[in-house]
């Protein structure tokens, strides 16, 4: 790199990152293989649309990577795809919000999610965030005391409110999620 002032200060912010223990869910550390692979050409590409149906040309090789991403998504959820798609494209965790919202709750309904003091994320329902302008919040909390998921409490609460989703995954909630619970 020739801007040496850029290296050195990407080189103070890897030593950071290697010197902590991040427990930021959404600042996780790729592997190197994905480090790699962002730092190759494909950087310089902008593949908006879906592969084969871009808005321009000179995808070819971009449509090939994400088909295979596709392909290995749905072999790792055992996904028929005659039946099921995949989408690999959203970049963080809100634009793949909005896709599930968009696509499973109708407008006005129900999402429960964690309150964001507790571990949850702006996107489950908060109302500064676009989730809390179309759907309606239904917030369940932890436990003050085990400062963990009451999962009795939050099935009473399902049970009441009757959301369309319930999410079971956060932005700051460190602990292991029974998903046999959760549902």
């Amino acid at each position: 790199m020739k801007d040496t002032k850029v290296k050195n200060l990407l080189a103070t912010e890897k030593k950071r990152q290697k010197s902590v223990i991040n427990l930021i869910a959404s600042e996780n550390y790729v592997s190197k293989d994905v480090l790699k692979a962002l730092g190759t050409e494909t950087t310089n590409k902008y593949a908006e649309g879906y592969s084969g149906a871009r808005y321009y040309g000179g995808n070819e090789i971009i449509d090939q990577i994400e088909n295979l991403a596709i392909d290995r998504a749905l072999k790792l959820f055992k996904l028929n795809p005659k039946k099921w798609g995949v989408n690999v494209q959203p970049h963080s965790g809100s634009p793949a919000n909005i896709a599930v919202y968009q696509a499973l709750v109708p407008r006005g309904g129900k999402i429960m999610g964690m309150v964001l003091s507790h571990g949850g994320h702006l996107t489950h329902g908060h109302n500064v965030s676009f989730s809390g302008k179309f759907w309606k919040q239904v917030p369940y909390t932890v436990d003050p005391t085990t400062e963990k998921i009451n999962y009795d409490e939050l099935k009473k609460i399902a049970k009441k409110e009757k959301p369309t989703i319930v999410i079971a995954g956060y932005s700051a909630y460190p602990r292991k999620i029974d998903f046999k619970k959760m549902r």
